[in-house]
């Protein structure tokens, strides 16, 4: 084995311009970075002068709507061009938008008579609810109405309808129909048989 036993193996660095090459690629890329940003600044000023450009600007007159009676104009008559004042009367105008009520108003029940002969049922009212609908029934009772609480299932939900009749007799059913429209109670008009 041919080491020599007082050489060093650790690794020898070079000062023969490392340290220049470095700095010297961080100078050059510097540079270059330096030279795009001036382009894009250059190019976004650029941009920005067209737009201010493009913004002063006169927009084009309106031409005036032709008549059609009138034909087609002569050659040496002049018409006044019409002056339009919207683009500066748009700005200044303000529109109030008013507010839509959170809940819309209920229809008014209809005041007609009944006049049509046949049997009617009223139906103050439909409620998932046995209890709700029990109430109703005994705020009618109160207003000397009698009505009934029927259990129907539709599908697979059950409802629970109050009725009133069947009424054959067109002056009970619009006493009665009055009494409901006087107590504010809303009530559905259903022809039997139809």
């Amino acid at each position: 084995m041919n080491t020599p036993i007082g050489r060093d193996f650790k690794r020898s660095t070079r000062r023969n311009g490392g340290g220049l090459s470095l700095s010297r690629d961080f100078f050059v890329g510097l540079g270059i970075g330096l030279c795009v940003a001036a382009g894009v600044y250059g190019w976004q000023q650029r941009a920005l002068r067209e737009v201010a450009a493009a913004s002063e600007t006169p927009r084009p007159q309106p031409r005036p709507a032709a008549r059609r009676d009138a034909g087609v104009p002569e050659a040496g008559s002049e018409e006044s061009p019409v002056q339009y004042d919207f683009y500066d009367m748009l700005p200044k105008v303000e529109v109030v938008v008013p507010e839509r009520e959170k809940k819309p108003k209920p229809e008014a029940p209809p005041t007609s008579l009944i006049d049509r002969p046949g049997v009617y049922v009223l139906q103050p009212g439909a409620y998932r609810d046995q209890a709700e609908a029990e109430v109703l029934r005994a705020k009618l009772a109160r207003l000397g109405v009698e009505a009934v609480v029927q259990r129907i299932a539709i599908d697979a939900d059950v409802f629970h309808r109050v009725r009133i009749g069947p009424i054959s007799d067109l002056e009970a059913l619009n006493r009665t129909r009055a009494r409901l429209r006087a107590a504010d109670i809303n009530a559905v008009v259903i022809r039997v048989g139809d």
